[in-house]
Parts: C-alpha cells; structure tokens; sequence
C-alpha cells in the first residue's frame, strides 16, 4: 500500500505533536494547539505605539528563533538589557534566554511585545515569556515550574518587584 500523504500534510502533523509533548493527555489537544498556532489577541496586529523605539515590532508575527536583521529575539540588546535588570534570579534568567524550545510566534500582548517557549518535551510543565514595552524596554518576565507551584507563575517586573500569579505563561494563546 502506497503512502500518499502529501508533504504539507505530514510537517502540520509533526508540528502538532510537537506542541502538545510533555503534556496530560486531557490538555494535549487544546494547549498543544495554543503553544503551536495561537490565535491573536485583540490587538495583535496592530503595531505597538511607539514600537519603532526599539525595533521590537519586526519580531511581530516571527518565531524567537527568526532573525530580524540578523538578530534573533533573545540576542536584542533591548530583550537582553529587559531581562538583565527585570529577571533576578540568575538561573531563571539564563534559562530564559538561552534554552531554545517550542515557541508560539511573537505577538502584541496588552500593548507589550511578547515571544512565549518551553522546555521542549516538557511544554506544559516549564515554560516562559517575555514582555517589552517596546516604547520605553520596560520587561516584564513570567516564568512557570510546575516542580515549584504547579498553580501559578513566578513573575518578575520590571518596577522590580516580584510576585506569583495564578496559572502558567501562556498569554494571549487563548484570547480571541
């Protein structure tokens, strides 16, 4: 029996596994189609005001690891400057930005550039975002352990301040 799948076909099935690895099988479906394709929030299309500040609006609708002149997302100076003076403990902080994973595209969130990944094989349980203003680099940081609280997220601000919201980081994903 012949296999005639075309190829299109066979690469949205591996990206739909991909995103839903490391999940409970009663969540696989719907967060995996989240972490992989999510829907725009409100204003995801719209340029951010005051985007051309730090360039971050190019990243809209890219993946952290696309490259905009060169430059992929976590190797922005206003991405590495937000996380260094936003994030303070400093293995989160490198996990952040070092540890490539699956990544939803970059979208507008709330008026802040966001780029949302996770612990490839481990999404549900570990996984991360960042927010820049893109007007001023203001950052905000959410990072989720299920290991350390499986009900909410560490959150680091950029006023400095750090707090524990219920939930995990995935923001946006679900908005329509």
């Amino acid at each position: 029996m012949t296999n005639n799948f075309a190829p299109h076909t066979l690469l949205l099935g591996a990206m739909l596994s991909l995103g839903a690895c490391g999940q409970s099988a009663d969540k696989s479906a719907a967060d995996g189609a989240a972490a992989t394709s999510p829907a725009p929030s409100a204003d995801a299309t719209a340029p951010a005001k005051g985007a051309e500040d730090t360039g971050l609006s190019a990243y809209v609708g890219k993946y952290p690891f696309d490259e905009v002149n060169g430059v992929a997302w976590s190797d922005h100076p206003a991405v590495k400057a937000g996380l260094a003076a936003t994030v303070t403990d400093p293995k989160i902080r490198e996990t952040i930005a070092t540890r490539a994973g699956p990544s939803a595209p970059i979208e507008i969130y709330e008026g802040k550039v966001m780029a949302w990944a996770c612990e490839a094989h481990n999404c549900g349980p570990h996984q991360w975002a960042v927010l820049v203003d893109p007007a001023s680099g203001a950052t905000d940081a959410c990072y989720y352990d299920e290991a350390v609280d499986s009900g909410r997220a560490h959150w680091f601000l950029a006023a400095g301040k750090e707090e524990w919201r219920d939930g995990n980081c995935q923001l946006g994903q679900e908005e329509s």
